[in-house]
């Protein structure tokens, strides 16, 4: 002891333990998570350079054990066996990976700097054995034991069927119960995954899991694969300078909502030192965007003084201060921005599919009670008139080409049957109803199909006729090379080949309409208004089939694109207005900000019935537009939304 300063009571030296081996105790059970204390085991072979590592769960002289075997350098290889040894266990609390630069560190990747990752087995068993082989020299044993001070290192009896000439087998014996629990094939595959992700990235490695001990189906051999992020990837920079300090690296993902949740970790040196990024620096990220549950991925950054012992956590030094400001200043304003817009593509879907519900649910209100009157509403996806290919250069003299019509059947585009089908069953006429102007055009296409619905492709005949030939007439819709070799027996006539060809029948007293290839046809309307009534038949070998298309020849149809139908609402926020709702200028507002509405907003279902009752009472006042009459319905309205949420709980 040494004396320093004028006054002679002030007494300087060097700190030390009075007990080393309680100290040593203290740092053994600051590792509390069998998980993470296998984690470093793993990353002792990382960091040796291992190219395989083979973690086993066993059981050895019926004791449970748990081994990692490795192909690295070896434990310090500059030694002989028993010296290296010896020297682990005499070390306690001192790394060789310490000499390092800290540049070096970063470019090695070597995460252990106390150099009591071994400590951690207490976490999982009872007894250690680390094994070590040098360039297949004489092996060597070293056996620890969970809580006592003493070791032992002695030559290893027998030797091991191992590929490598250097290899490290580490066995800890005797697991604890809880361990022993936790530790399972899958779990330890699926948390090596997540811990080391960074480690597996950007290393060549195999780790390789094996369950010994595991019954039943379970998967015995598993290869721990790096987490793979799901969601869409931040459009943000994937390195971000950190002022005095080296480079973050951000991976964040958005996660899309009802999806399995993903933590956003940070790591240091490739393994994780916080689960999830609300929870580091004492709860300074516990805020939105960090705790909304909808991020995913990784931050690393590598100048953490990372907490020994557990090896969870961070120094709140100066390195961790300029993390913060750097995930404040440039991360969280995009993260954000992201949350904000998917909010606004939620919400938008949301009211896209009310407003299909909405029209699923007065789909029928015209038929079922035609004494009411549906809106004239512009759909902004009405399909364009279609047209069919001009087929007067096709045609023969005399066969009229065929025109533009107002409305094209939906496209066939069924995927192919696994098996073929069977014999002809039924015919189908697509659209089995429409509605053509006089002297308009509607292509219509033949379905033939067998008992299970399957779609006979080829070898049917289609002919096809008018039943009222005076409102209008059948014309082809896609012409055939095939060369005509017969006459239907109406005066139609049968193509060569055999395949699939429409048999056109002329409802003019001219002469008979060659056969056209094919299953679609148009319909030609005449002059006069009314209900026509277009037939079908398939035959198919010995098999007849027949169906009919109901044709509705009206004046005129509404403008393109103007229907009756159901309006979409335009929701207009006008919190202090009595107004529910109101049609103005064609379009249909909504009181976004009306108390009855905004409390039905609360739930889907309940703002889809809101809705509908709006909508209800509009298509009312508009059928019977009698005084004082909105002023009840909007009190039945009110009604409604006070007992819905009765309604609901009943």
């Amino acid at each position: 002891m040494q004396r320093s300063g004028k006054r002679g009571d002030v007494r300087t030296g060097r700190l030390r333990a009075a007990d080393p081996f309680e100290l040593i105790r203290w740092l053994a059970r600051s590792q509390t998570d069998p998980r993470k204390a296998l984690a470093e085991l793993v990353q002792n072979s990382l960091d040796a350079g291992a190219r395989r590592v083979t973690i086993t769960r066993i059981r050895e002289r019926g004791l449970t054990a748990l081994r990692i075997v490795d192909d690295g350098e070896g434990v310090i290889p500059d030694l002989p066996r028993p010296e290296a040894l010896a020297h682990v266990a005499t070390h306690i609390g001192h790394s060789r990976k310490r000499n390092l630069t800290p540049e070096q560190r970063r470019e090695l990747m070597l995460q252990g700097q106390y150099g009591i990752g071994l400590l951690g087995f207490w976490a999982i068993g009872v007894e250690l054995e680390m094994r070590s082989q040098i360039d297949a020299g004489e092996p060597w044993v070293l056996r620890m034991w969970e809580d006592r001070p003493s070791f032992e290192v002695a030559p290893l009896r027998g030797r091991f069927a191992l590929e490598a000439r250097t290899w490290t087998e580490v066995v800890i014996r005797r697991l604890h119960r809880p361990a022993f629990v936790t530790l399972t094939g899958r779990r330890i595959a699926d948390y090596l995954a997540g811990e080391l992700r960074g480690q597996l990235l950007a290393r060549d490695v195999i780790v390789t899991v094996e369950d010994r001990i595991g019954r039943g189906t379970a998967l015995k051999v598993r290869r721990v694969e790096p987490v793979r992020f799901t969601g869409v990837r931040l459009d943000v920079s994937d390195a971000l300078a950190v002022d005095g300090f080296g480079t973050m690296r951000v991976e964040v993902y958005l996660v899309p909502e009802g999806s399995e949740r993903q933590p956003l970790s940070v790591s240091c040196g490739g393994t994780v030192v916080y689960d999830e990024l609300a929870d580091a620096f004492d709860g300074r990220f516990r805020r939105e965007p960090w705790i909304a549950g909808r991020l995913g991925g990784l931050l690393e950054f590598p100048d953490f003084s990372v907490a020994p012992g557990s090896r969870r956590g961070v120094l709140l030094d100066d390195a961790a201060e300029a993390f913060a400001r750097v995930v404040e200043r440039d991360l969280e304003p995009v993260v954000r921005a992201a949350l904000a817009a998917d909010e606004r593509r939620r919400l938008e879907a949301v009211e896209t599919d009310l407003v299909q519900k909405l029209e699923r649910a007065f789909r029928d209100l015209s038929r079922a009670a035609p004494e009411y009157d549906l809106f004239a509403v512009r759909h902004a996806a009405m399909r364009e008139a279609a047209t069919v290919p001009d087929a007067r250069a096709a045609a023969p003299d005399g066969l009229a080409a065929v025109t533009p019509v107002n409305e094209t059947p939906t496209a066939d585009d069924e995927p192919p049957e696994l098996l073929p089908p069977g014999p002809l069953a039924k015919v189908e006429i697509r659209p089995a109803r429409a509605r053509v102007e006089a002297l308009g055009r509607r292509i219509l296409r033949a379905r033939a199909v067998d008992a299970a619905g399957t779609r006979l492709r080829d070898g049917v005949v289609f002919v096809w006729r008018v039943e009222n030939p005076a409102l209008g007439r059948v014309e082809p819709g896609e012409m055939s090379e095939a060369p005509v070799v017969g006459m239907a027996a109406d005066g139609g006539s049968v193509a060569a080949d055999g395949g699939s060809v429409a048999v056109v029948c002329a409802n003019r007293e001219s002469a008979p309409v060659p056969v056209v290839h094919g299953e679609t046809v148009v319909f030609a309307a005449g002059a006069n208004t009314g209900q026509a009534r277009v037939g079908v038949e398939g035959r198919a070998g010995d098999r007849v089939a027949a169906a009919a298309a109901e044709i509705t020849i009206v004046d005129a149809l509404p403008e393109p694109g103007v229907r009756a139908g159901i309006p979409e609402p335009a929701f207009i926020d006008d919190p202090g207005s009595e107004w529910r709702s109101r049609f103005t200028d064609g379009r249909w507002e909504v009181n976004g900000g009306h108390r009855d509405f905004v409390a039905a907003a609360t739930a889907p279902r309940r703002k889809l019935r809101y809705l509908a009752a709006l909508l209800a009472k509009e298509v009312v006042l508009h059928s019977f537009p009698v005084p004082q009459g909105g002023v009840l319905l909007e009190r039945l309205v009110s009604v409604l939304a006070l007992a819905e949420p009765r309604l609901e709980r009943g």
